[in-house]
């Protein structure tokens, strides 16, 4: 295990002067007000108010905020900072903001900010003109600061650990330590109170100042920078740029969110729901596995026994239970799954030990916060892996503390910012802090199932003799297959992990912003990794349950944060297409995560709470509000709302069964208890559910799609996901043009792993057939896996739903004698007419 380091340890180039960045990044806040960047000033400003309170910057940052928001119209956050700022240890600083806190308006509807330029009543007067002493004690950056000596720094105070499961500060980028700081490079000290409310900062010596000096070389983690620019960091800072300019011309509204003066309450320690959704979850997949190996141990000696000659066959101990054996196996695996997974990972995705200092090297802040949650926590460090590959993978395994295993990829760590790793580093020890056995151990299972099912592809890949080849691509299909059903099973306690993993990891940091720019960037990886590749990386798809965000639910979203034109609107749309969908409730159960939408509109009102950062709501993009329909949604879920019917049908008539055999009515006491029914009602009302939702979920296709040759605006991926209805069973016919991506060869039969790349975005594309291998194997001259790198049109239905946007394919057109044909809603009304064959057979033929 890696030993814990000391997080105050000398680094190389410690001997600089660490307080140049401090004065650089003042600065930088005081340049952003002077320009009217006042979004921009605020985050400067906030990140030099995570700085000890002994430093001469802390009052200078508080007041920049007071300044900063009163230009944005955000007079409550003002008044809140004020409030601080009256705690403060220096007496002119509370002095200040007494004056500022008694001027500052009461935040109503229709009052307008004060424009650029122009001076409040109560900074109308001049201020008296400074003497010469006290101008050469001036901060030459633009704060002017009050008169008086130079004051000692007090030691910070000390406050005792936060618990476990409370709110604690954490390391972030920017979050200066005692010891970065040193007497010399402490500027002057606010400690006298001004005669009359004045300008935080005097434009005439603003305009007058010196070149500011260079910053020096600093070491990693020793310096506060700015908030990086990349790309999915382009939603805050147009959310940013959208606050200013009606900061500028319309008056200010107040937020229906206030923040917090409070402590909120602790999260528990052990949350009863996660717990017992992980021990629902482990008895149903016990279940499930057992009786799936008894089916098949039966089916296989049911096949053996239709022959009888030339000598009877069976399978000797079929028809025993091996309930007690099926429960120790797999009770065992789960213990052992940390090491077995240790070794698989290690051996088929080249996992190896991540270092501390290498961790360091790349990201001082997560280091430091895996120090500091580990230390109040009473943990060792948890084991660090890393995986060597570009592809942007983030996960972790584990059923105890002390063997957990935090895995990163090569890739992750050189293209993400030290704060967005440090967040998702956080994410991660909030799964560890609320405990994921049973999700691990599944992990373990899901990667057997999908290893298995590549390994069988790539042999079958190699051979040359077809019989041999379709065999091993029909048994690789079928591993598939089980791996699908065992990743259904998973899903619900996947999203519940996601839930309470965001809910701690806010609890732990107290950054909300951060963990949203960290899964924003993780986010526009995974889909610039799907661009460069052509494919995604296995992991992103076998341990699906176990990353912090699903790959299915980055593809669109992170295509378009990466796109080299993103559209304002469509960007900010993305945040909050999820959250207003009144049907989101019910579109969950083919998603691992939350949907990403929603994840991030809950963060964004937790940064609200806490005054940081973040998307406001009165700047929001207005989406239309969708009434419900209850119709529509009877449609969504219609074979489920078909077996409910069926068996409650079936149900009412052993009850109407039970009635005439009392009466001694024997003709119709066959009701009573009659199997057939229930079963025949389930498959009938199964069959019926599927036919009644046909016609809505595949539209005419021959007449309301698009010709592949019209060149509409709204034929692409964007276009797409603005357009898109609230749910999928409204099937939307749309043609794209692009270029197609995905695997190669018989692993994809089934078209498992099929995107459309145009020059807007990507988006999956999903065959509608239930069973698609066959149509690998019928079909493979005219298969789309020959055709992956190439310009293909695709005629389809767009949906969404669950955070994922996807389209069933109609038709994929290579030109004009090279097509494919799913013929979709062919198999759709065959499966319901079969089903319902069979629910009308089973009650023909009785029990």
């Amino acid at each position: 295990m890696a030993q814990p380091i000391d997080p105050n340890s000398p680094t190389p180039n410690s001997d600089r002067r660490p307080g140049r960045s401090v004065e650089e990044v003042y600065r930088q806040a005081v340049s952003a007000f002077k320009g009217h960047q006042y979004a921009q000033s605020l985050v400067l400003f906030r990140r030099l108010g995570q700085l000890p309170p002994s430093s001469p910057y802390y009052p200078k940052a508080l007041m920049g905020q007071v300044r900063s928001h009163q230009r944005l119209g955000q007079l409550v956050q003002a008044r809140r900072v004020c409030r601080q700022l009256l705690d403060s240890d220096s007496p002119a600083a509370s002095q200040w903001a007494k004056q500022t806190l008694s001027q500052l308006p009461q935040a109503k509807e229709g009052v307008t900010p004060p424009a650029e330029g122009v001076t409040p009543p109560a900074e109308a007067q001049p201020p008296a003109k400074p003497t010469r002493g006290q101008a050469s004690r001036s901060d030459l950056s633009g704060f002017v600061p009050l008169e008086g000596t130079v004051s000692t720094p007090q030691p910070p105070r000390q406050t005792p650990p936060a618990a476990a499961s409370g709110p604690s500060p954490s390391p972030w980028p920017g979050a200066a330590r005692d010891e970065d700081f040193t007497p010399n490079d402490i500027d002057r000290d606010p400690s006298a109170p001004e005669a009359e409310y004045r300008s935080l900062f005097h434009y005439q010596q603003l305009n007058q100042q010196s070149e500011p000096e260079a910053a020096s070389e600093q070491a990693p983690g020793q310096r506060l920078e700015p908030p990086l620019e990349s790309a999915p960091s382009r939603l805050l800072s147009q959310s940013a740029a959208g606050q200013r300019s009606t900061a500028q011309t319309v008056a200010p509204k107040t937020s229906s969110i206030k923040p917090r003066s409070e402590p909120q309450r602790p999260l528990p320690k052990r949350p009863l729901e996660l717990w017992a959704g992980q021990g629902l979850t482990a008895i149903a997949v016990l279940w499930a596995i057992n009786w799936a190996v008894h089916a098949a141990l039966r089916t296989v000696d049911s096949g053996l026994r239709w022959v009888r000659w030339p000598l009877r066959l069976s399978l000797p101990g079929a028809q025993q239970s091996y309930t007690l054996w099926i429960v120790i196996g797999l009770v065992l695996l789960a213990l052992a799954s940390p090491w077995i997974l240790d070794f698989a990972l290690a051996r088929w995705h080249r996992q190896q030990p991540l270092t501390p200092r290498q961790l360091q090297a790349h990201s001082p802040s997560a280091l430091r916060l895996l120090h500091q949650m580990c230390r109040q926590q009473d943990w060792q460090l948890p084991e660090l892996r890393l995986i060597s590959d570009p592809a942007p993978l983030c996960f972790s395994y584990g059923w105890l503390p002390r063997n957990t295993r935090i895995v990163i990829s090569q890739g992750l760590l050189e293209s993400h910012s030290d704060q967005a790793l440090a967040a998702l580093y956080s994410y991660e020890l909030a799964r560890m802090v609320n405990g994921m056995p049973v999700l691990s151990a599944m992990g373990l299972l899901l990667l057997l199932l999908h290893s298995g099912y590549r390994w069988l592809a790539e042999v079958g890949n190699g051979l040359s003799n077809l019989l041999l080849r379709n065999s091993l691509g029909l048994l690789s299909s079928t591993f598939y297959g089980l791996f699908w059903l065992l990743r259904q099973s998973a899903l619900w306690l996947s999203r519940l992990c996601c839930s309470w993993g965001d809910r701690r990891a806010v609890a732990l940091t107290q950054h909300p912003d951060y963990l949203a720019e960290g899964l924003l960037q993780l986010t526009g990886a995974i889909a610039t990794h799907l661009q460069r590749q052509g494919t995604l990386h296995p992991l992103q798809i076998s341990l699906e349950i176990l990353m912090p965000i699903s790959h299915r639910q980055a593809i669109t979203p992170g295509s378009l944060l990466i796109s080299a034109e993103p559209q304002p609107d469509s960007s900010l749309m993305l945040i909050t297409l999820d959250g207003q969908n009144p049907y989101r409730q019910w579109l969950r159960v083919n998603a691992s995560h939350i949907p990403l939408g929603e994840r991030l509109r809950w963060l964004n009102q937790q940064a609200l709470l806490r005054g940081q950062p973040s998307i406001s709501s009165d700047h929001q993009p207005a989406i239309a509000t969708t009434t419900v329909s209850l119709l529509l949604l009877w449609l969504q879920k219609a074979p489920l709302a078909g077996l409910m019917l069926g068996g409650g049908l079936a149900m009412g008539l052993w009850f109407l069964g039970g009635i005439f055999e009392w009466l001694g009515w024997q003709r119709l006491s066959w009701l009573y208890q009659d199997p057939s029914l229930l079963w025949g009602g389930l498959w009938l009302g199964l069959g019926l559910g599927l036919m009644v939702r046909i016609n809505a979920l595949f539209p005419d296709a021959e007449h309301q799609l698009p010709p592949a040759t019209a060149t509409l605006s709204s034929g692409t991926v964007a276009a797409l996901l603005q357009n898109t209805s609230p749910l999928p069973v409204q099937g939307q016919p749309v043609t794209l043009r692009g270029k197609l991506r995905g695997s190669v060869k018989i692993e994809n039969w089934g078209c498992q792993e099929l995107y459309l790349d145009d020059p807007s975005g990507l988006v999956k594309l999903i065959n509608p057939v239930p069973l698609g291998s066959i149509q690998g194997l019928l079909q493979a001259g005219h298969h789309p896996l020959r055709w992956i790198g190439r310009i293909v049109t695709v005629k389809g239905w767009g949906r969404y739903g669950g955070g994922m946007l996807w389209v069933d394919i109609h038709q994929i057109q290579l030109d004009q004698r090279s097509r494919f044909q799913a013929h979709g809603p062919a198999w759709a009304t065959l499966l319901s007419l079969t089903s319902s064959l069979i629910g009308i057979i089973i009650i023909v033929r009785g029990g």
